[in-house]
């Protein structure tokens, strides 16, 4: 091997070397970090009335928090927030979860919660 032909292969090699272990360590770290956005996303959810909609609905909080967009949880967190039927959800979320559903048109994400709580057209059937 020439000494041109050394002078490239060292520092590809180290370059290769040197992603082949930062690549995985930043994989981790973006891991964590998005672990740790979605519990802190979870703890601002449980301290609204947006939390209690969801299992009034019927809707699992952890398959919502791991499906649903994080951009599209805080707008309904942020709805939730802002909204001023509050007594009225109140007073709805108090009640046992009645065999036939309330009007609940005062909640401001209703049309994304019902399009939520249906089951997935686009899954396979396995069970064939």
């Amino acid at each position: 091997m020439d000494t041109m032909s050394l002078l490239i292969a060292v520092p590809l090699v180290l370059a290769i070397i040197y992603v082949a272990i930062r690549l995985p360590m930043a994989i981790g770290s973006n891991l964590r970090t998005g672990h740790w956005f979605r519990r802190q996303l979870a703890k601002d959810l449980d301290q609204l009335r947006l939390s209690r909609m969801l299992r009034y609905l019927g809707i699992d909080e952890a398959r919502y928090l791991h499906e649903q967009k994080a951009v599209d949880i805080k707008n309904h967190m942020r709805k939730c927030d802002t909204c001023d039927a509050k007594n009225e959800c109140d007073e709805v979320l108090q009640a046992p979860a009645p065999s036939s559903e309330p009007g609940l048109g005062f909640c401001a994400n209703i049309d994304d919660l019902k399009t939520i709580q249906k089951p997935s057209e686009q899954q396979p059937d396995t069970q064939r």
